[in-house]
């Protein structure tokens, strides 16, 4: 093994090299190039993209890094356009490159249409190649994650004592790549090396360094430095080197560089826009009908031209599409003791045979009147006669005895397409003395308290997704290929066992997977008594199992074997084969090995699924968008495959992107400049098209709301978008007397209580689950430090201060964020809290 040391030539100051000036942007930059036909004797292209535009620290090695690159790009008979200019990142122009370098770039440096350009120009085939502070790019501010996947990782630290600069040994780990294949196995180099966050998992190392070699380096004994990897359709190449002017004098950093650029360039083939993603702004809203009272689940007729729309405290409702005409089909008398509560009218669906044999299914609450139960939730088969349910036609599937804990009712029946039904039911356990955990509460008086007797237990129904076949005359048999074999091992209709609250499944009726989310517990944070955070899952289920609840959450992180009767800690669960100790099992005490989520996500950001933002959670799944099979779909190609999530507090679309071993590669918006009041059942029908329940934005409104609606998500590829406006300013114009920049943190104040999701669970005048915002200002006015004091709560949370109802922490908001929610809680008074 050679070890070379590397004396750096120190050059002389060069001039920014600007070729090409950049011609004027497209209005929209979304304007679709010109197609182009992929043929062998098409030319290639021609052209490189260097950039350096920064909006954070900018190095002084920029302008002979630009001259150097560009000189390496001409050295291969190519055009190198070397602009800080961000609106050359349009179609029309980024169609031209043959491959695009980040040049010590900082900070937010791309608006959101030209970041859309800008991905999809990676979507249609092409290169990007990162140098050094490329990495400190896009991630400080702003949510452009796809940036952060493209580039593999973010910008952490870099040591500082006894300087930014040092020497360090550098180790080859690929040599077969074009960028390591003249390097020496091991090497010394003088540079400032970068600390990574947020690294992505698909980058194939190719360099790392000995932090054995220099002083300050925080990754330990593994330190990657360089790496490539295919991305989204493109080719990616980054280097950590670069940061000091004498780097690019070196000849194997030049080399080094040479060979990522030639990775990046690939054959230089003309670039296929034909499946890349749409612009946002071409999905509209198609409102059906709104003003609505708690709705919680819908379904549509084959043809569309009906729905059936279930409202929480009884009422079964028939809706026209095309005239927007609503009947009540029916008022079933639910299980409802009081209003703030989840038990009710949960679910209906059409039987696929529905314009044959007009049966609906119908699933509820209801008191149980032998008295045995507190409550029993029923599945029962009935018959529509002229858009009115017969009630005397109702025949009972089965009923599932009920606790009357509160909560967690599950609720939603979807078929697959061998006519079978899978019906999602919650653990029916009272999270609120669970210390935001897997309740597994052992004592006499424990029993609302613990899901190992409902979701963990093989022998109830509780807490599991169940699949049936209907057989139309009022009973079912088991298809094949359930989890339990045997009657002594488990019910014979369970499917998935161990689901918390499973509010929404959608099944792939191509592949016949099945898809759930599961509104996780409220811990904020791991502690050593009781286990991890909590999350809420996006789960994808090939075959049956039980998926962890409540021994372990999100990818099986196990909860701690809690003892309530002792109140005693005791060995963490094994998700490969959990006892099940619950006094009130009468299932299996060995429970079959849990099955990890397909996403995962707390309160706060989540480091790996960044793109899900932070605040109040409730997943949900809508679907995967199908295949075309020679038909028309409502949106375009691009989506084909890719799975639909939401989120009711969030109120998102996201579109999820997988890979053949369910490893994400993205999560990106869809139709976001569509404002949701809290999605709570969504559906992507056969057509294509994505249609939306909104519940509304506050939770047990008790009345009519225009926010409470039906609609499906339009697409038009024909309509003139316009030309991109910056962000509107906060409207401070009714101030009140206060000064400006009073009014402003009010204003932003009151945009952060929708931006975290506050307005979920308060409403500015009005109880909700929590208190009003007014009532919150009224007991902490005469506090001389009550914005601090409202600030801090917001970071703490609460349990017991207004109710049974617990307010996680929110400490993932920043201080100055909370208090400017603070700034707007004082400020309201009964007259503008209307």
């Amino acid at each position: 093994m050679n070890i070379i040391k590397l004396t750096h030539v120190v050059a002389a100051c060069c001039l920014t090299l600007f070729v090409g000036a950049c011609s004027e942007p497209n209005s929209n930059n979304e304007t679709r190039p010109a197609k182009v036909e992929n043929t062998e004797t098409q030319a290639k292209l021609s052209s490189v993209l260097i950039f350096s535009k920064t909006e954070g620290w900018r190095h002084d090695s920029i302008p002979v890094a630009v001259e150097t690159i560009s000189q390496l790009v001409k050295d291969q008979g190519l055009t190198p356009v070397a602009t800080e200019d961000a609106s050359i990142f349009n179609d029309n122009e980024l169609n031209k490159m043959a491959a695009i370098v980040f040049v010590n770039t900082t900070g937010d440096i791309l608006n959101e249409y030209q970041q859309l350009a800008m991905e999809r120009y990676i979507q249609a085939g092409g290169g990007f190649v990162g140098v050094h502070a490329a990495t400190d790019t896009e991630h400080d501010k702003g949510n452009w994650h796809w940036f952060q996947r493209l580039v593999g990782g973010a910008f952490k630290a870099h040591p500082g004592d006894p300087s930014n600069v040092q020497q360090a040994k550098i180790r080859v780990l690929d040599p077969n790549h074009p960028s390591t294949s003249m390097l020496p196995e091991k090497f010394y180099f003088t540079d400032e090396w970068y600390d990574f966050k947020e690294m992505s998992d698909r980058r194939h190392d190719l360099l790392s360094i000995d932090e054995r070699s220099y002083q300050g380096g925080l990754h330990g004994d593994y330190h990657p430095l360089a790496w490539y990897h295919e991305f989204d359709g493109g080719r990616v190449f980054y280097t950590a080197i670069g940061h000091s002017k004498e780097a690019y004098q070196n000849e194997l950093f030049l080399e080094h560089l040479t060979g990522g650029l030639d990775y990046a360039l690939a054959d230089r083939k003309p670039l296929n826009y034909d499946n890349v993603r749409p612009d946002p702004r071409r999905f509209k809203q198609k409102v059906v009908i709104d003003s609505l009272v708690e709705p919680v689940s819908f379904d549509l007729t084959d043809d569309y031209s009906g729905a059936m729309i279930v409202q929480r405290e009884g009422k079964l409702l028939w809706l026209d599409v095309a005239s927007q005409q609503l009947e009540t089909m029916a008022e079933l008398d639910v299980f409802k003791p009081k209003k703030r509560i989840e038990f009710g009218l949960l679910a209906a669906t059409f039987d696929p045979d529905f314009d044959k044999n007009k049966i609906i299914y119908v699933m509820y609450n209801l008191e149980d009147k032998s008295g045995k139960h507190d409550l029993l939730q029923r599945l029962s088969q009935f018959k529509v006669t002229d858009k009115k349910v017969d009630m005397d036609s109702e025949q009972v599937l089965f009923d599932i005895p009920n606790d009357d804990t509160c909560c967690h009712t599950g609720g939603n029946l979807e078929f697959d397409s061998q006519g079978n039904m899978f019906i999602a039911l919650g653990d029916n356990a009272n999270p609120f003395k669970s210390n935001g955990s897997g309740p597994i509460n052992n004592t006499p008086e424990g029993t609302a308290h613990d899901a190992l007797r409902s979701a963990g237990n093989s022998q109830d129904l509780r807490g599991k997704i169940l699949r049936i076949t209907p057989d139309k005359q009022g009973s079912y048999s088991i298809p094949k290929g359930n989890l339990f074999a045997s009657k002594e091992q488990g019910r014979p209709e369970i499917y998935v066992m161990g689901t918390r609250n499973p509010y929404t499944i959608a099944v792939d009726q191509q592949t016949g997977d099945l898809y759930y989310g599961d509104v996780g517990p409220d811990a904020k944070k791991d502690t050593a008594e009781f286990g991890p955070r909590g999350y809420d899952e996006i789960n994808k289920v090939t075959q049956p199992g039980f998926f962890g609840w409540p021994i372990a959450i999100g990818n099986n992180q196990p909860y701690r074997m809690y003892d309530y009767q002792n109140q005693k800690t005791d060995k963490l669960f094994n998700p490969l084969a959990a006892k099940n100790f619950s006094p009130r099992n009468t299932g299996l005490k060995t429970l079959p090995p849990a099955q990890p989520a397909l996403v995962w996500y707390p309160y706060a950001q989540s480091p790996r699924f960044p793109e899900l933002g932070k605040g109040g959670r409730n997943a949900l799944v809508a679907g995967i968008y199908p295949a075309a099979n020679g038909e028309a779909l409502a949106y375009p190609e691009y989506y084909q495959g890719k799975l639909f999530i939401s989120d009711f507090m969030r109120s998102w679309i996201k579109v999820v992107t997988v890979d053949e071993y369910d490893d994400v590669i993205k999560i990106e918006d869809f139709a976001p400049s569509v404002k949701l009041g809290g999605p709570l059942d969504l559906s992507i029908e056969k057509d294509g098209r994505l249609w939306i329940l909104e519940y509304g934005s506050q939770w047990w409104p008790g009345e009519k709301t225009k926010e409470a609606k039906l609609s499906y998500i339009e697409f038009d590829a024909d309509v003139e978008l316009a030309i991109p406006e910056d962000e509107p300013e906060i409207d401070v114009s009714q101030g009140g007397g206060l000064g400006h920049e009073t009014q402003l943190l009010i204003a932003e104040g009151k945009e952060a209580t929708v931006n975290n999701s506050c307005i979920a669970c308060h409403k500015p005048n009005d109880k909700s689950v929590g208190p009003s915002f007014l009532q919150v200002k009224e007991k902490y006015l005469a506090r001389e430090d009550a914005k601090d004091y409202i600030a801090q709560a917001i970071a703490s949370g609460s349990n017991g201060k207004w109710g049974e109802h617990a307010m996680p922490a929110h400490d993932f908001i920043k201080l100055d964020e909370r208090e400017k929610i603070a700034e707007y809680i004082l400020s309201l008074t009964a007259e503008n809290a209307k």
